[in-house]
């Protein structure tokens, strides 16, 4: 929609508005620093947070007038809303973890289940390799 250097668009930056500006800035200037900017690398750069808020609901119209063609895997039955609360609800989670919160007292089965099923909606084939590498399940059985 916005070409190959997407991140630069006048387009898409009145779209995600300042605060999204000031982070893509960042994560250009990051990259200028250290090589070419490419899509390939921007799309890396940019954090799991700001990829969600790209399914915000103002985003829909513009990003995603029909979300199920950009996301084949996406069970029909899955509404633009459930894929955005599920997206944000694994952002929630990973922060928790990344800060050291406490986690134990959360259903880390159901966590994780969410988050496969997350991942399955993307890419099937991620989630079988995922699942077929994942020790989760075997530390949340163990209850170290």
């Amino acid at each position: 929609m916005y070409g190959q250097n997407w991140w630069e668009d006048p387009a898409f930056l009145l779209q995600i508005r300042s605060g999204g500006k000031r982070i893509v800035k960042t994560a250009g200037d990051k990259l200028a620093n250290t090589g070419a900017v490419t899509s390939g690398r921007m799309t890396a750069e940019l954090n799991f947070g700001f990829w969600v808020k790209m399914l915000l609901p103002r985003h829909e119209a513009v990003f995603w007038p029909n979300f199920h063609a950009n996301f084949s895997h996406l069970p029909a039955a899955v509404s633009y809303e459930r894929l955005y609360k599920r997206c944000d609800d694994v952002r929630e989670f990973r922060n928790r973890i990344f800060h050291h919160e406490p986690i134990l007292h959360r259903n880390i089965t159901a966590e994780y289940s969410q988050i496969m099923e997350l991942i399955k909606w993307f890419s099937p084939d991620k989630a079988t390799w995922i699942k077929t590498y994942s020790r989760v399940m075997t530390v949340v059985r163990q209850k170290p």
